[in-house]
């Protein structure tokens, strides 16, 4: 038998020869991943017995109405669907002495329920971190995830890193049996959305129209000239207790991470910062809603001052009117500035509110900007 596939197939069966447990896909539209990660998966199965497949999606709606289909369709090309084999209601194929299930993460009981030897996540930006641990931690082997890249920062790239992970982009020119109706129609995006062009004809991130800081830079150091305005701190548990610098020079505002852990206790805090050396008359721009705290570091000696946390929209003024400059060692800054977006209505129009997430860094540095800039000529220009 011979079908048809494209460099989707090839890249995961290279991943077998080097021996890589987790493939990531990322993809523009129509590049043929779920089709051929699916003819991938079936070939497998066939050589084997005994495994368990498990096929998961944010949602059964989306699960159905896309990969499922491509399942069945996949099946009947290999000659081995069997309509009593396809158990609808309880979520599963027989494949001979295998079985390939399906089932949501908005399914608590089956995401958190039994092992399987393979896993396949469709559209894995979609679920969140804590998805991804239930399910990778119920698994045995191979793990095959695809996704649209259309969050600029998703769980899913902080896998790129171990050595376990095979990573690679594909976009339509990787799949020979697209249309050239569709084809025109994905390059003409270039000339009507910059955006989705990237997005969906390149496969690469897209750029972020909802960001609350769209133009930043990324220094080695901090230059010499540079004055310290102060530093910040943003306090958490459950969240991470953040302590940020921030030096002036002119018009240029460089932000400096050297705190940012969760699960801190006021001893260890106390502690963190003794070891950083910071001079105990320098002042501690803090969270204002957490006084405890603030007396804590002040009976340690520190010089630690409350900041009224409800003028958001100022801080972040203040902070947008500068030419903003991130040190390239701060990760979290920098991941906060590319993930912190402006509230949107029901019909997509930005408002003058940011989303309460990915700003505990930028809480830090607001502290220290809303109580160092001079505010007397601040006028406020949300864009």
């Amino acid at each position: 038998m011979k079908i048809k596939t494209t460099v989707v197939f090839e890249h995961l069966q290279k991943s077998e020869e080097l021996g890589k447990r987790i493939v990531i896909e990322q993809g523009g539209s129509r590049s043929g991943k779920t089709y051929n990660t699916l003819i991938w998966w079936i070939q497998k199965l066939l050589q084997e017995e005994g495994k368990t497949l498990s096929i998961v999606r944010k949602t059964l709606p989306s699960l159905k109405n896309s990969v499922l289909k491509d399942l069945r369709e996949v099946l009947e090309l290999f000659g081995v669907y069997n309509p009593l084999d396809w158990h609808k209601q309880e979520g599963f194929y027989t494949l001979g002495t295998n079985t390939i299930n399906w089932f949501s993460v908005d399914e608590p009981q089956k995401l958190r329920g039994s092992k399987r030897d393979y896993l396949y996540i469709n559209e894995s930006n979609e679920l969140n971190m804590e998805d991804w641990n239930q399910l990778i931690f119920r698994t045995d082997g191979k793990v095959v995830m695809d996704l649209n890249p259309s969050e600029l920062s998703c769980w899913v790239y902080e896998l790129e890193e171990r050595d376990d992970v095979y990573f690679f982009i594909t976009t339509w020119r990787d799949n020979p049996f697209v249309s050239q109706t569709i084809i025109d129609e994905l390059k003409s995006l270039q000339y009507k959305d910059e955006n989705l062009w990237r997005i969906y004809d390149q496969g690469l991130k897209g750029i972020s129209t909802t960001l609350v800081f769209n133009k930043f830079n990324t220094i080695e150091n901090i230059p010499p000239q540079a004055k310290l305005m102060g530093r910040g701190i943003d306090f958490g548990y459950n969240d991470p207790t953040t302590l940020i610098e921030v030096y002036k020079d002119d018009d240029n505002l460089y932000l400096n991470e050297m705190i940012y852990s969760k699960g801190l206790t006021m001893v260890d805090l106390v502690h963190k910062i003794d070891s950083l050396g910071i001079p105990k008359t320098d002042e501690l721009w803090c969270d204002s809603a957490n006084p405890a705290s603030i007396e804590e570091l002040r009976r340690n000696r520190y010089n630690a001052k409350p900041v009224n946390k409800s003028s958001i929209l100022v801080g972040l003024d203040l902070m947008r009117r500068h030419h903003l400059f991130i040190t390239i060692k701060s990760k979290n800054i920098l991941e906060e500035f590319q993930s912190y977006k402006w509230k949107q209505d029901r019909d997509g129009k930005m408002m003058d509110v940011p989303i309460d997430d990915y700003n505990h860094t930028i809480d830090a540095a607001r502290y220290v900007c809303l109580m160092t800039i001079n505010k007397k000529s601040t006028k406020i220009t949300i864009v």
